[in-house]
């Protein structure tokens, strides 16, 4: 979004390097005439205007009763009669389980004893929400691995989470990401055929969010559509670089279309990449906005979009549609004025030309702005940037700045609380991705409807959602009494039973015990253990050390 200091940043957004910005580039032509009629220049843009937005629709969160619980803001988003992501989800993982299970299991194949394969039951509906709940705490006590959560380590103490544990066991919790799914693989078209979706593991809950976020929330008259960036790191055809994206250049990119003031994310499109996406002979950028806005046509809505997406016909189309348009525009997109191109303002002065319903305002600030809006007026009015500084920019600006930043806000909520883990699968990625803007979704609503005089913050609201899909759930319990028990048992029998020392058979090497947690910079290897306990062992300081301290590492 530009500042009212620095409208560079416009050009930001013009730069940045990825499939579809060079896509886009190809609508620039030399001089294609639409047919739309001529430019004629606003001889006085103090008094030339544009008809303002009649809009009188409904706004703001449906569905939702007066006091709803937070777990029930949420859950209208992702577990819905006949479209709930929980019941997928418990579906899908099952399936996928049984699949791996029977594939693995084929001789000349054998699974080894202590194998989370083996050891496999089929997830329930009530473990899935705890699950998830899980994630999202992920998303506030940021850790570097999954595993770290679990961790009982006397040297880490102070940073132990020990209810993770409770809730469930770190086993049973690797093994549900492991078979994690979102749709039966069984059904995916192959690569090198017709049909193939890159997206086909994730596509049904994006289908069902898109679906119920736009049931439960009736957009205001501003809105905004532009890009969004999953980050993701790994090999996929869909990764994009953007250079200009702070928190992700490298990632998955998503089309958003999303309310101006809240930063609800309304609907989402995943940028499929060329090679799986019909070409429109507008140009990219008008087909992701007259798709994402196809629905709200006919209600004038005020969508504001950036240079990407913003040419002549898809401001003149959306306006025949009954839909009003304010967006940045590269000055030789195809049926901009040609005087344009060459022209040479000092900086602070204006041109501003009309042609039918349609304003181009060209204006020099630290560089060329050009914007094109079916709305407001061609004036100058006074404001104040972000330094203090008091300034004159034209109105079609000012508007363009306070209606553009709906996505990034919403990418500000997102990123509170996002877990962000590695992944070499693509679709884990975007699945976790949605369940965060579900909840951020949440918050959103639950600030307008909930009936108190003090609500809660972002992050209180997450905590107690966290809380609330979790429940009661304990499996972990159980778990970690039986390892505690055969624990103590291992311990005993280390310091009171009878023990010597041995030669690895075949031999093999390992590390010594004492040494690794005495020492952790040592690496070498020793053929020596204790035939007992089957761990390496020192012969001599060692191997005394571990059969007569309970805690032989200090």
């Amino acid at each position: 979004m530009m500042d009212d200091g620095d409208s560079g940043s416009e050009y930001e957004s013009d730069i940045h390097i990825s499939d579809s910005e060079s896509e886009g580039d190809e609508e620039l032509d030399e001089g294609i005439p639409m047919n739309r009629g001529p430019w004629f220049p606003v001889l006085d843009p103090g008094t030339f205007s544009l008809p303002e937005p009649n809009f009188h629709e409904q706004t703001g969160p449906v569905n939702f009763l007066p006091n709803s619980t937070i777990l029930d803001y949420f859950m209208k988003f992702i577990d819905m009669p006949g479209r709930s992501v929980i019941d997928l989800l418990v579906a899908e993982t099952n399936r996928y389980a049984t699949q791996c299970i029977a594939e693995r299991s084929r001789p000349p194949r054998v699974v080894p004893e202590f194998a989370r394969l083996k050891n496999w039951t089929p997830v329930t509906r009530q473990e899935i929400p705890a699950f998830v709940g899980l994630v999202l705490s992920m998303g506030v006590v940021k850790k570097p691995t999954y595993e770290s959560y679990w961790e009982n380590n006397p040297r880490s103490w102070s940073m132990e989470t020990p209810n993770f544990a409770q809730v469930m066991s770190r086993n049973r919790f690797q093994a549900i990401l492991q078979f994690l799914h979102c749709n039966n693989n069984e059904t995916a078209v192959p690569h090198d055929q017709p049909g193939y979706d890159p997206l086909h593991k994730i596509s049904p809950v994006i289908d069902i969010l898109n679906q119920t976020f736009s049931e439960n929330y009736r957009l205001n008259q501003d809105v905004c559509v532009d890009e969004r960036v999953v980050g993701f790191k790994g090999r996929h055809q869909l990764k994009q670089y953007l250079s200009n994206k702070k928190a992700h250049k490298w990632g998955i990119k998503l089309w958003v279309l999303a309310e101006s003031y809240t930063g609800y994310t309304h609907q989402i499109k995943v940028y499929k990449g060329r090679r799986n996406e019909a070409r429109s002979e507008n140009g990219q950028g008008y087909q992701v906005v007259t798709e994402l806005m196809t629905p709200h046509l006919n209600k004038e809505h005020h969508v504001t979009v950036d240079s990407f997406f913003t040419s002549p016909k898809l401001v003149h189309d959306l306006k025949d549609k009954g839909t009003f348009c304010t967006g940045t525009v590269i000055k030789t997109r195809r049926g901009m004025p040609k005087s344009y191109r060459t022209a040479k303002l000092q900086k602070g002065d204006m041109t501003v030309k009309y042609q039918g319903q349609l304003m181009a305002v060209l204006w020099a600030d630290r560089r060329l702005v050009t914007i094109l809006t079916t709305t407001g007026s061609a004036s100058m009015i006074n404001t104040t940037n972000s330094r203090g500084t008091d300034l004159a920019i034209p109105s079609a600006v000012k508007r363009y700045n306070f209606t553009m930043g709906g996505v990034d806000l919403g990418d500000q909520l997102l990123l509170q609380f996002e877990p962000n883990f590695k992944s070499v699968k693509m679709w884990r990625k975007l699945l976790f991705h949605q369940l965060v803007t579900a909840a951020v979704n949440a918050f959103i609503c639950y600030k307008r409807t909930f009936v108190v005089e003090t609500k809660l913050d972002h992050l209180k609201f997450h905590q107690q959602l966290c809380q609330d899909l979790i429940g009661n759930h304990r499996d972990g319990t159980r778990n970690q009494q039986m390892r505690t028990v055969r624990l103590e048992h291992r311990q005993l029998g280390r310091i009171t039973e009878r023990h010597f020392p041995e030669r690895i058979p075949d031999g093999k090497r390992k590390k010594c015990v004492v040494c690794a947690g005495t020492d952790r910079l040592k690496k070498s290897r020793i053929q020596w253990w204790c035939g007992t306990c089957k761990v390496g062992l020192c012969v001599g300081r060692c191997f005394k050390r571990y059969h007569t301290r309970i805690n032989f590492e200090e």
